[in-house]
């Protein structure tokens, strides 16, 4: 596992814009070149120091704080290439299970769904490895404003409705 002062020695990072430099020049590496790549699996920046890749948000916790994440590292807007210190918090696995921008169903709507047996809209907020039945609704409206203030009150800080922080000044920006 790398140390904060090893990390130091090879890399700088910007906290404000989240990106890490080469301090050091190597093996087909300029200094000041910026580091790391997408790993386009699973989105996430990687960074490979001596022969180890690790992710971006996580060598920036270690940068910021000293010490290695017990925990996950979360990024607050969803945006998995934003390692802007401020943008990252520690949490379970669950919380940031929470923050993640889920598939939506047929409906369009996080955790609506379509009941045709009964001819209404349900709702569902998951938590603790469960599901939490919100109630069933006449109209979709209806069903997302209540399966919002529950996640809202369940997930606290983490909840999130299925659209990201980016996405949304994105559709914002695209109606001006």
């Amino acid at each position: 596992m790398i140390t904060q002062k090893e990390l130091k020695h090879w890399l700088s990072y910007s906290p404000i814009v989240g990106v890490f430099e080469w301090r050091r020049p190597g093996h087909r590496i300029r200094a000041g070149a910026l580091a790391g790549c997408v790993d386009m699996a699973t989105g996430y920046v990687v960074i490979r120091v001596r022969g180890k890749s690790y992710r971006a948000h996580h060598l920036a916790w270690l940068y910021m704080t000293g010490e290695w994440p017990e925990m996950d590292v979360d990024h607050k807007d969803g945006d998995r290439n934003n390692n802007a210190f401020s943008n990252l918090r520690l949490a379970t696995k669950e919380q940031n299970q929470w923050n993640k921008k889920a598939l939506s169903g047929s409906s369009g709507v996080k955790g609506v769904t379509w009941m045709k047996a009964v001819g209404k809209w349900r709702g569902m907020v998951g938590i603790g490895g469960r599901k939490i039945h919100v109630g069933l609704f006449k109209t979709i409206s209806e069903a997302e404003a209540a399966v919002k203030a529950k996640r809202e009150e369940l997930h606290g800080e983490f909840a999130n409705h299925g659209i990201h922080g980016f996405e949304l000044e994105e559709l914002e920006n695209a109606s001006l």
